[in-house]
């Protein structure tokens, strides 16, 4: 009986591209304002309360153009187009679709946004193809907070054990040793497929 049963996917930079520096070249020619804006938007505590489904999108801009009037064209322009860099990797898509023909549920465990995960779930079929979902919006709590992870365990019944995680940041994946899931930080497709077909042989 095979060990791993259960493949867990972060999304962010993992079956979905984020990039928000490429992103911010194609608004501004002004490498200084780019920089200023990513601190602006993406470091933000506004980002990270959007993730964490305590604000909407609209509250965030009008309350980053008041700490930052000087930036508040360029930070409503970023904002108004932002969730077309959430493009797929197509070859990861293809991981998915392959573990799925091979009998493994397979799970989505990331920090994201409620309307951009709208967004996202609305454009591409192969969320169907997920056994289950736990989105940081929706339970007001965020990679690596235990509490993130015990809601994923309980709420399908998980065996750790049985599970491994991927992710690209390696704080979220030691949280998740914690508590007994296997993980695989995330650098390239190639690399993905490799470590998959070693712990699931």
């Amino acid at each position: 009986m095979r060990k791993i049963r259960n493949v867990i996917f972060d999304l962010g930079n993992v079956l979905l591209k984020f990039n928000p520096d490429e992103y911010l070249t194609t608004l501004f020619d002004d490498a200084e304002l780019i920089t200023r804006v990513h601190k602006a938007v993406f470091t933000s505590p506004e980002w990270y309360m959007l993730d964490r489904g305590v604000i909407t999108q609209d509250q965030a801009v009008r309350r980053l153009v008041r700490q930052y009037p000087d930036l508040g064209a360029a930070i409503t322009l970023t904002f108004e187009h932002w969730m077309s860099m959430l493009k797929p990797f197509s070859a990861n898509v293809e991981v998915v679709r392959s573990l799925k023909k091979t009998g493994y549920d397979l799970y989505v465990l990331s920090n994201f946004h409620k309307a951009a995960f709208e967004y996202v779930y609305s454009r591409y079929e192969w969320f169907s193809l997920f056994d289950g979902m736990i989105i940081s919006y929706q339970h007001q709590t965020l990679k690596p907070e235990p509490a993130i992870y015990q809601i994923l365990l309980a709420t399908y019944s998980l065996i750790p054990e049985q599970c491994v995680f991927i992710d690209d940041s390696l704080a979220n994946l030691a949280a998740a040793s914690e508590f007994g899931i296997r993980g695989i930080h995330y650098e390239t497709s190639e690399q993905l497929r490799l470590e998959l077909n070693y712990i699931l042989k």
